[in-house]
């Protein structure tokens, strides 16, 4: 098969490993979700049909979940930011239902973990005020008769890791 040809595939089928096109569409995508497709295509080495079906086909097999905008938290006024421990009092189908339905569609929760250990759910805020955030955790978990227990961390800085494939 020529290699013009092996390129206008849509790349592994659900369940195969990536290939190294579909690696490379992956990470220029993570460093630009806003690429066009004519210069994704021009930063792996494919057609634009190609970079844009094998995309394609990658959403389709869940490997892109989605694109999305990051917000500058302080540009929006929610410049405090913390990390809230939460232990459930029973650890129950209905319990951990009730506060799964709830919580992490709350406004202020940007991220919600649910964890193994003496946490069973750590959940990542931003608010606008030391005030507001010891108002949110006492009108959205203190008063929750699901919570046990929780303990609230500042976040001094938030570093960002690596969102894409691990490199080699």
């Amino acid at each position: 098969m020529s290699s013009s040809a092996k390129n206008l595939r849509p790349g592994p089928a659900a369940g195969e490993p990536l290939d190294a096109i579909d690696e490379r569409l992956l990470a220029a995508l993570v460093a630009d979700a806003r690429i066009s497709n004519k210069q994704l295509a021009e930063l792996v080495g494919i057609a634009p049909s190609t970079a844009l079906m094998r995309t394609r086909a990658l959403s389709e097999r869940g490997i892109i979940e989605g694109f999305e905008a990051k917000l500058n938290l302080s540009a929006i006024g929610r410049s405090v930011q913390a990390l809230i421990a939460v232990r459930l009092r029973a650890h129950d189908r209905e319990q951990i239902d009730r506060f799964t339905s709830r919580v992490p569609r709350l406004p202020a929760v940007l991220s919600t973990f649910h964890t193994s250990g003496s946490v069973d759910y750590l959940l990542h805020i931003a608010v606008a005020t030391t005030e507001d955030l010891r108002d949110w955790v006492l009108d959205n978990l203190a008063t929750d008769p699901v919570v046990g227990h929780t303990e609230t961390t500042l976040v001094f800085d938030h570093i960002q890791g690596n969102h894409g494939p691990l490199p080699d």
